[in-house]
């Protein structure tokens, strides 16, 4: 602080020695004021207002000793005493001003720091909660998706025992459903090996994905669930649609969950026809459309795009996450999922970009 004052008086009289030196080299100047103007704001803006207001009082000395005749006088009883006067009050004005705009600037440089700092902890803060949330997501997504691929599993394994004890056991059939366990077993690791790189914003594994035979693959996991819930799968599937670049697993995954949803809605309507439709169709020259239509209840009234929102859900003992999956991984193959009410039901639209 000391150091800072001493700074500020000897900024003082280096501003004060150099108007008075370059004013005085000037012969005959017209008006020798300008460059003491300046030296007062610079020394008040730099130094502080003491030494500013030291700086006005040097330069009315200077002035009346130097410039105001008669020249070499300090005597205050002159003719152009007047002079002096106009000198001392806009340079008391401007050292004042200059304070007080220099203060106004300083505090303002001080909230902004503080502003920033305090934005900086927020968004620290938010980062950790913004952790926390995905790894809570995290869990409640693998257990959602790992559900229907265990639920096959153990509906296999009842199946193979069955099978076993039959007289004499069907040993072809058992071995079918065998396959089929270990199927969904892999099934289930690759689901959770792709929500693992997903949430890690990992490379998934791309490559040309006929849609086609995706939503034939999809269908045969469905025997079950379409059996049990009677409802009426049909599928309309465009001929000579072009692949499009994703990864299959993450794809067929998608699928599988708006067509269970589909199910879940329409058994929940209770009686009535229920229908499950699986389009394909190419939007334009770059876009494959797959479209998932029931003909359940429809999507409640108010916006749609809430039923994309993390835990977020109109089912009783729903989790709210797979809607909000399906989106993250559609948006990561660069597509678009929206949802709409069709004239009988609920309509969900995947739109993928085609390989190049």
């Amino acid at each position: 602080m000391q150091r800072q004052k001493l700074r500020g008086y000897g900024l003082a009289v280096l501003c004060s020695a150099s108007a008075l030196l370059l004013t005085h080299s000037l012969r005959n100047p017209i008006f020798p004021t300008p460059l003491f103007f300046a030296a007062i704001s610079i020394t008040t803006w730099y130094g502080g207002g003491l030494p500013g207001a030291l700086v006005v009082a040097f330069g009315t000395l200077a002035l009346d000793y130097y410039f105001v005749p008669p020249i070499g006088s300090l005597t205050l009883h002159k003719p152009d005493l007047l002079y002096l006067l106009d000198f001392v009050l806009p340079a008391s004005l401007t050292c004042w001003f200059v304070k007080k705009r220099r203060i106004a600037e300083t505090s303002l440089i001080q909230a902004r720091d503080e502003l920033q700092s305090k934005v900086q902890e927020r968004q620290a803060e938010l980062a950790r909660v913004s952790r926390a949330m995905t790894i809570g997501e995290m869990g409640v997504s693998v257990a959602h998706e790992v559900n229907q691929p265990l639920m096959a599993v153990v509906l296999n394994g009842d199946a193979c025992l069955r099978w076993l004890d039959a007289d004499p056991p069907n040993l072809d059939e058992v071995r079918k459903t065998v396959g089929r366990m270990i199927d969904e077993g892999t099934r289930a690791g690759e689901i959770v090996r792709r929500i693992r790189a997903l949430s890690a914003k990992s490379d998934s594994q791309k490559a040309p994905v006929d849609l086609n035979r995706l939503i034939t693959d999809v269908a045969s996991l469905l025997d079950r669930e379409i059996a049990d819930s009677q409802v009426e799968l049909r599928t309309e599937l465009a001929k000579a649609l072009p692949p499009v670049t994703g990864d299959p697993v993450q794809l067929q995954q998608v699928i599988f969950n708006l067509s269970m949803n589909a199910i879940e809605a329409m058994r929940a309507a209770g009686n009535g026809t229920r229908q499950l439709c699986i389009r394909t169709r190419r939007s334009d020259a770059r876009t494959a459309v797959v479209a998932v239509e029931d003909s359940g209840p429809g999507i409640p009234a108010g916006d749609p795009e809430q039923l994309f929102t993390a835990f977020y859900t109109t089912k009783k003992e729903g989790l709210g996450i797979g809607l909000s999956i399906s989106r993250t991984i559609v948006e990561a193959h660069g597509g678009r999922l929206s949802a709409a009410n069709s004239g009988r039901g609920a309509i969900f639209q995947i739109e993928l970009p085609l390989s190049a």
